[in-house]
């Protein structure tokens, strides 16, 4: 995730993974264990139906799925067992930066967006900014994407 502030308005940048089909154990695998956000979709003849997007700001992708989707764990139960596994798909997007304020702004602009089926329309979002964009770019499968931190000073 890249955000930058201009006056009251914010940018993020948000790159996707590409979009998988679901199998829980395929998933696990392909998961990464830093935080961010799950889009569970349908595709209806080529377009992705959206379902809910997902913030996993405590656990990470990789185990807050695993926690959402388990019906004996999750919160959502009503959810889960509504899913037809068999035309889930699902994709993540990083956001290892910034704090819950930013996650929260992301989220709103997502569910407004989108109009997902079980996330909340009336979601709020931080209130520190005027206006929020957001540039969705998509991973391809061999992209590779670094974070290198420089020591103070550099």
């Amino acid at each position: 995730m890249k955000k930058t502030v201009i006056g009251k308005d914010v940018y993020f940048t948000l790159a996707w993974s590409p979009v998988y089909p679901y199998d829980k154990f395929d998933a696990m695998r392909k998961m990464p264990e830093l935080t961010g956000i799950i889009s569970l979709v349908y595709f209806n003849q080529s377009k992705m139906d959206y379902i809910i997007f997902y913030s996993c700001h405590r656990d990470g992708c990789r185990v807050g799925f695993k926690k959402f989707m388990d019906p004996f764990v999750t919160r959502y139960p009503e959810i889960v067992k509504e899913l037809d596994l068999s035309r889930l798909y699902y994709k993540y997007t990083i956001i290892d930066e910034g704090n819950l304020l930013d996650k929260q702004d992301i989220m709103f602009w997502l569910i407004r967006t989108y109009k997902p089926r079980y996330n909340e329309s009336t979601f709020k979002d931080s209130q520190r900014y005027d206006n929020i964009y957001i540039n969705e770019v998509k991973l391809n499968k061999n992209d590779v994407v670094e974070k290198i931190i420089g020591h103070r000073g550099c």
